[in-house]
């Protein structure tokens, strides 16, 4: 997205910086004077930016830790299968097999 227009208006003690592109969609960003000291309408562009940047930023970084739904769903199907043994429930049966009996002059 290529921002053509930004526009800056003071609101309460802080600023709305919109970033318009070329279709016309935009995004704001509102900075508050009380969070960020020394704030003027000059400064204001600049700080917005690096707030989107930052954000952007953290976003990449928490996507590529995301993964696919339906992989993670493939990922866990697998790790069920590979502990299938130790998935099922203890059985409270036992089988009785009668062992040799040595006493027994078999």
């Amino acid at each position: 997205m290529a921002i053509t227009d930004v526009t800056v208006h003071p609101k309460d003690g802080s600023f709305v910086v919109i970033f318009t592109d070329q279709s016309g969609n935009n995004i704001s960003v509102t900075l508050y004077a009380a969070a960020s000291p020394g704030l003027t309408s000059d400064n204001a562009i600049t700080r917005a930016r690096a707030l989107l940047s930052a954000t952007l930023q953290s976003s990449q970084v928490d996507g590529a830790r995301g993964k696919d739904a339906a992989l993670l769903e493939e990922e866990l199907e697998e790790g069920l299968e590979d502990t299938f043994p130790a998935s099922d429930p203890v059985s409270v049966t036992g089988s009785s097999i009668p062992a040799h009996d040595p006493k027994v002059g078999h």
